[in-house]
């Protein structure tokens, strides 16, 4: 019987580090209530899309966007990458507004370049369907 009830404990703590790893943390996206740069901004998008978690990107991109508004070519590159994310996540739609809004609003030729090619990816998605 005690060996019947070590094993039972046994499983439950083993089941909850499973558990608890599986669980998707969120970015610390402020500092004492301060904005970090825009260099640890990519830095910390970079590390939530290497680990798949597209959705944690978005949002730091979009706080890139939110804490940056005058700097162009960091919100060009920040609408880019979350319409990657939404391509990635086969959320054609809301990739598709966020390439042209890197398309219509910003004068960064990569990023214009780039967002082209994956508009270009959307259509020929679209037309398979």
């Amino acid at each position: 019987m005690r060996i019947r009830g070590f094993s039972t404990i046994l499983f439950l703590v083993l089941f909850s580090v499973v558990l608890a790893s599986c669980a998707t943390p969120k970015p610390v996206l402020y500092t004492e209530g301060k904005p970090l740069s825009i260099t640890e901004y990519e830095k910390l998008a970079l590390e939530e899309y290497d680990n798949e978690r597209y959705e944690n990107a978005i949002g730091v991109y979009s706080t890139i966007i939110e804490n940056y508004p005058n700097i162009p070519k960091a919100l060009a590159w920040a609408y880019y990458e979350i319409g990657y994310c939404y391509w990635l996540l086969k959320d054609y739609e809301s990739a598709e507004v966020n390439f042209r809004k890197v398309l219509n609003e910003f004068q960064e030729p990569a990023a214009k370049t780039l967002a082209g090619q994956m508009l270009e990816k959307i259509e020929a998605e679209s037309t398979k369907k």
